[in-house]
């Protein structure tokens, strides 16, 4: 009796049910995009994790999908291919909230816009079992990965990973599945009512680039390229102060003064914190590349900072320059490799880093046997150079360890982009898995993302003095050189890369759940330092002799290299040793 009465309780719940969720539904004409399964993605009060999610088929060329609940706080939407990305494989943004009964159009090709085709009047949307997988489609892998799988409502799901297509006798999901290799999960579903639904899930295993010799190479990543390692001249440097300004000082010659001929490092736009967690904090502090050059006085440094990360959901490109760096009394910090006999953590007399009063931030394992640290704004509170003094760590009241440059201008900024970069390559999406950065994959030109003048360019002019070094230790030994990127108290990026400063990143910060922990953290370096000067020849002395391989690679500080890339190497070949440039 109670088994009648639930199911004809059922019957009348179950019609008007599917009637509320029907009034949520929109609907999608797939016939001038043409892609074989078709995905949602949108954005506001409720919304989908990036790349969205796949809906339904109606008939032909038309799709369908319901929301949960009311769509009137979504604030923009696109529809897009269920499983391939990029440009071409979605539509354009919509502004605003979608009219639920209402079909839309894409018009094809990248990025085609999506018109309103009015009121929906042909074949209703079936209700379907759909599958959920944990990960979501798309996601990428390096060594392994688990996937999970919903279904609502709850019916067998039939899978294959081979690339066939389901039936109801391929086998059935019980348990996570693990792949260890690049896969495309196909499953199919059929509802009590006899209504199929196929979904695919891709999952791809990434081609990891290791480092090598404590330095990251790829095609986008490059240190020393093309064994350049600075310039053995005089930079004409001029620094203005300009007072009761946030800039403060203007390093008015900069953007003339520097060419590709300098350039010691080659790093990529959006490696910071901020990109994965928190791009709506302004200003934004990412440095991109490493010029160098020196005399018999002065070492001459030109880092550019690239303006690649905005709050794309909120504010916005900036349309003044609260995002530059000077913006805020921020930190800039470089770290020296002066001397291959001499190293330091970073750490003041009490344990704590250098400009820390609380505890220990950017740890130096890497070499490091001196730090610049100064402010965002050139010139302001009192930037030195920082070195270790008898028990390794440092003292400010101590003139040997905590070295004043004095009050005359030496570094500055200048706004804008070196005329010969011609190329900022960056990941092309926010919020990626810093993974991605040891592959060749994602990566796109985000040059036209902003006008040129929007960017950033410090330079410095360090007494060799000061630094402890002549001219001719440059060119006989070589030193090295890093940027920290810093935002609150710990490191947030760096040029050349490393991975210490993401592997916070996604995580939230203590004070604000919307930004990094990366801020808080401790991060140990232990990348190589980009070269200036040195002889490559002094280098390779002690590299074996290997008569068994027909070519063998080597860096110019005679390491091994398995996978050589961009850069100026020493080839072994029987019993010839020469010089080899991959451009």
């Amino acid at each position: 009796m109670k088994s009648r009465l639930l199911n004809a309780l059922l019957a009348l719940l179950l019609p008007a049910m599917s009637a509320v969720a029907a009034s949520y539904t929109i609907y999608y004409d797939n016939s001038a995009t043409q892609w074989e399964s078709v995905g949602i993605h949108y954005w506001g009060d409720i919304s989908t994790t990036w790349p969205g999610v796949e809906i339904d088929h109606v008939e032909g060329d038309i799709w369908a999908y319901t929301f949960s609940t009311s769509p009137a706080g979504i604030d923009g939407f696109l529809f897009k291919h269920a499983t391939l990305a990029g440009d071409s494989y979605q539509t354009a943004d919509y502004s605003g909230a979608p009219k639920v009964g209402h079909i839309y159009k894409g018009a094809g090709g990248k990025k085609g816009k999506i018109s309103d085709e009015g009121e929906y009047s042909g074949a209703p949307a079936p209700t379907t079992a759909t599958v959920i997988a944990s990960p979501r489609t798309g996601t990428r892998f390096s060594d392994e990965i688990t996937v999970t799988l919903t279904v609502n409502p709850v019916v067998d799901i039939h899978y294959t990973t081979d690339g066939t297509t389901p039936t109801i006798a391929s086998a059935v999901y019980t348990s996570p599945l693990t792949f260890t290799e690049t896969t495309e999960l196909r499953t199919l579903t059929v509802t009590n009512e006899g209504v199929e639904k196929a979904q695919t899930f891709i999952y791809t295993k990434r081609e990891v680039i290791p480092m090598v010799d404590g330095t990251l190479t790829t095609d986008y990543y490059r240190v020393n390229p093309d064994g350049k390692n600075g310039s053995n001249r005089t930079v004409n440097t001029k620094f203005t102060k300009h007072p009761n300004t946030n800039y403060q000082c203007r390093a008015d010659n900069a953007l003339s003064n520097w060419t590709d001929d300098d350039l010691i490092c080659q790093g990529v736009a959006r490696d910071i914190a901020s990109a994965f967690k928190g791009k709506h904090e302004y200003p934004v502090i990412d440095s991109y590349a490493i010029y160098a050059a020196y005399d018999a006085d002065n070492l001459y440094l030109g880092v550019q900072y690239v303006y690649e990360v905005w709050d794309a959901a909120g504010d916005g490109k900036s349309d003044n320059d609260r995002h530059r760096p000077w913006m805020m009394d921020g930190r800039i910090m470089i770290a020296f490799d002066l001397f291959a006999d001499k190293e330091f953590e970073g750490l003041l007399d009490n344990g704590n880093t250098i400009w820390d009063a609380d505890g220990k931030y950017n740890v130096m394992r890497n070499g490091t046997d001196c730090i610049w640290l100064g402010n965002t704004k050139p010139m302001v509170g009192t930037p030195a150079l920082f070195f270790p003094g008898a028990n390794g760590t440092v003292n400010y009241e101590d003139p040997a360890t905590c070295v004043k440059l004095g009050s005359e201008p030496y570094y500055g900024v200048a706004d804008g982009l070196l005329p010969s970069i011609d190329h900022i390559w960056g990941q092309g999406e926010f919020s990626y898995d810093p993974e991605e950065l040891l592959t060749n994959d994602g990566f796109v030109d985000l040059i036209d993302e902003v006008a040129r003048e929007k960017h950033s360019f410090y330079e410095w002019k360090f007494p060799l003095s000061k630094l402890g070094i002549t001219e001719q230790h440059i060119k006989e030994n070589g030193i090295g050189v890093m940027v920290i990127d810093t935002y609150g108290q710990g490191a947030i990026g760096s040029t050349p890369y490393d991975p210490t400063v993401f592997d916070n990143a996604s995580t939230a910060y203590s004070k604000d759940p919307s930004t990094s922990a990366e801020k808080e953290d401790t991060d140990i370096f232990t990348s190589r330092h980009a070269r200036i000067g040195g002889k490559i020849s002094d280098s390779v002395i002690e590299i074996p002799a290997d008569t068994e391989s027909p070519a063998e690679y080597y860096s110019i500080d005679g390491v091994r290299v398995a996978n050589p890339s961009h850069g100026l190497y020493i080839v072994r070949q029987g019993s010839r040793t020469y010089k080899k440039v991959i451009r």
